[in-house]
């Protein structure tokens, strides 16, 4: 391998593009300006270099930023001009203050190489002046252009480094041009502002992450358990420990390049002897290998060139961006058909769009990943941040919707935006009267968390396609009628579940986590749905007619957002370990859950608590029990009712009464007054009637509220 190759790869591996060249200083492929957009392969390049004369830079963003001033001969005295050049003391700070590389090539020219930040467009080569004949004294090799480099034959450095270049500002790099267009000595003036000869807009992902986000590979590396040891004063090499070792280290970072180099033996992640550059990171650690998803991931994040598809497994999604009734955007992900999209942008554009294993529910509303595992995370990212400032409006709803349970109301949305992977109890709005509140909490909780908040109908929880919701991490419940108590018991068992299955019209069904909180608003307040006396998942709260008064109150609350949310980070974390829900029944227990409760015991339940009480305030005041068998109880009480067959009152008696009759036959007295007969009678105590339980009924009204803006 010749030392033209040996260095071409290292550039590479940096985050450099070259090409090889021939003595001529001209390229030696036959087609190279691809290699503006994308590098070519490590691999490529000892095949590509293998008889090269000499090594082209190329130069603008593919390179990180990378421009030259070239000094140009052509005969004359070059050495004055550079030296009056670099006298100037702008000049000079500049590049005493920066690590800069400087060469002087075979022809007595001098190449100035830096790298230089900027937020438009990178320029193309430029003529900054010119000799007495018009010939160029002073030129850039920018975007789209290369500069021959050591150690082509005869091109010497003088200065610095090409792979440990500093980034200078966009001022020190004009300042530079200016100083330069004084020379000009062309009684026609050099063209600096000659149309730039290839301006490319395009900045190539791989290297700019290289260049830009060493420190996030880092911590994705951190994450998988390794450790940053120690740093090298003198050359700032990284030492690393691998996962699992206690002492000793395993890979450096920063020791030939830019890169990460493990030198023990391999692991499942990382080869020995290999370097890996930070995009290499990010594709093998985030992206399971996938270049394209990679690729994707930093032209949305950093550059600011989305992908609007995506493929996941062997479907197609087209992104859909729309605003909500609060002008915020939000994103949508809706199936597109392979077909439309060759028809729309070819065949060839297929190739570009990012692949993903499979979709996955990841909520974060403070760090937000858009991929995990290469999996496309269905949580969308969130909107707001947190500022300092005043909430008055939102203090007053929040105190108007959970009264008494204030603390309790404000640790409930604490949880909806710091802890949105936690479960949380059924949150339940309540009233008789129209305008309490109830819509007006759902909306301003839509206004906070966007698209990660469903608005269904019951009706949506019993259909076999659940999109509507299943990809939601907050599902509000309202305007509808929920008839059957299998719907309720949906809800519980979705407000505690781990995983769903999404059916979507048209799309191969597929697993998810899920993380669901439930909010339902209702007009019937004791009615809304059957609770058992041991239900801990309810949260239920009254609301009533609000007395402050204000119309607008929707749109000021909208606006008090980023001041309340970071009035939610400076609270004390919750406490998960009192309760997994962050809510113990004891604190959950009010008046309004209590009615529920009651309110939900079956007809039979009931009527034998009027019974049995009645019993003891009129017939048995003098008695402390009695005893009656279920046939005695029927005949007695329910003769005429043909529902109350006796089958059904033993069932109540043993499973929701906790009463057991006799284990042998005795003789007794029916309710402590009838003739004596033998039987296995169950014996009812005088206070048992006020601690009945609950019994499950089959079906259960519910009226949803539809106000518009309550205040």
């Amino acid at each position: 391998m010749t030392n033209i190759t040996i260095i071409a790869e290292e550039f590479l591996v940096n985050g450099l593009s070259v090409l090889p060249v021939k003595k001529d200083k001209t390229p030696a492929l036959p087609s190279w300006k691809g290699l503006c957009n994308r590098p070519m392969t490590i691999e490529y390049s000892e095949e590509a270099f293998a008889s090269a004369w000499g090594i082209g830079l190329i130069c603008g963003g593919i390179s990180g930023g990378i421009e030259c001033i070239d000094f140009d001969a052509h005969g004359k005295d070059i050495d004055t001009i550079y030296d009056q050049f670099t006298a100037d003391d702008g000049v000079s700070a500049i590049l005493n203050n920066n690590s800069i590389y400087i060469e002087r090539s075979p022809s007595g020219g001098i190449h100035i190489i830096y790298r230089f930040e900027t937020t438009g467009t990178r320029s193309g080569s430029l003529k900054l002046a010119n000799w007495e004949d018009g010939t160029s004294m002073i030129e850039t090799k920018g975007e789209g252009g290369y500069v021959i480099v050591s150690p082509s034959p005869g091109y010497i450095p003088s200065r610095g480094e090409i792979i440990k270049l500093s980034e200078i500002s966009q001022e020190e790099r004009d300042y530079l041009h200016n100083v330069a267009k004084r020379f000009n000595k062309s009684v026609k003036q050099a063209n600096t502002d000659q149309k730039e000869e290839s301006a490319h807009e395009y900045t190539d992902p791989v290297n700019w992450f290289n260049y830009h986000k060493a420190d996030a590979a880092k911590m994705l590396l951190k994450d998988e358990g390794w450790e940053l040891v120690r740093i090298d004063k003198q050359d700032g090499v990284e030492h690393w420990r691998r996962p699992g070792k206690e002492d000793g280290t395993s890979a450096t970072w920063g020791y030939k390049m830019n890169a990460f180099y493990l030198f023990t033996s391999s692991d499942e992640t990382f080869k020995k002897d290999v370097y890996y550059t930070p995009f290499q990171i990010l594709t093998i650690l985030r992206f399971k290998r996938n270049y394209r998803a990679a690729e994707s991931y930093v032209l949305d994040k950093y550059l600011d060139k989305k992908n609007e598809y995506v493929r996941v497994g062997v479907d197609y999604y087209k992104k859909i961006v729309k605003r909500d009734r609060y002008g915020i955007e939000q994103t949508e992900l809706k199936p597109w058909k392979k077909d439309e999209i060759k028809q729309d942008h070819g065949a060839k554009f297929l190739q570009t769009i990012p692949l993903y294993d499979d979709f996955t529910i990841m909520p974060d509303n403070k760090d937000y990943q858009s991929v995990i595992d290469n999996c496309y995370n269905l949580y969308k990212p969130f909107r707001h941040q947190p500022k300092k400032g005043d909430w008055y409006w939102t203090n007053i709803l929040m105190k108007h919707v959970f009264g008494e349970q204030y603390s309790l109301g404000i640790r409930y949305l604490q949880a909806l935006y710091i802890y949105p992977k936690r479960s949380l109890p059924i949150l339940v709005l309540v009233s008789k009267e129209r305008q309490t509140g109830k819509t007006t909490f759902i909306n301003w909780l839509n206004a906070i968390f966007g698209n990660n908040m469903a608005n269904i109908n019951p009706e949506d929880l019993t259909s076999q396609f659940n999109g509507a919701y299943a990809n939601s991490n907050i599902i509000a419940v309202e305007e509808t009628l929920i008839e059957k108590s299998v719907t309720v018991e949906k809800l519980k068992s979705l407000a505690t579940g781990k995983f769903i299955s999404v059916n979507n019209k048209f799309v191969n069904p597929y697993k998810v986590p899920f993380f669901g909180k439930i909010i339902l608003a209702s007009n019937n307040e004791d009615k809304f749905a059957k609770i058992d006396d041991e239900e801990i998942r309810f949260f239920v709260r009254k609301l009533e007619v609000p007395k402050i008064s204000n119309h607008n109150i929707e749109e000021d609350m909208i606006s008090e957002i980023p001041a309340f949310l970071h009035y939610l980070t400076t609270l004390q974390p919750i406490d998960w370990s009192r309760d997994r829900s962050g809510f113990t029944p004891a604190e959950l227990e009010n008046d309004s859950l209590k009615k529920v409760k009651d309110e939900s015991k079956t007809w039979i339940v009931k009527e034998l608590n009027e019974y049995v009480s009645d019993f003891f305030l009129n017939e048995g005041q003098l008695m402390t029990e009695f005893y009656a068998t279920a046939k005695d109880i029927k005949e007695r009480w329910f003769d005429k009712n043909h529902r109350a067959e006796i089958g059904y009152i033993i069932y109540c008696l043993k499973n929701y009464l906790d009463l057991q009759p006799s284990q042998k036959p005795k003789r007794y007295a029916p309710f402590g007054i009838d003739t004596t007969k033998v039987g296995r009678p169950f014996c009812f105590k005088r206070g048992d009637s006020e601690s009945i339980k609950d019994i499950e009924d089959a079906t259960v009204n519910v009226n949803i509220s539809n106000d518009s803006v309550p205040f």
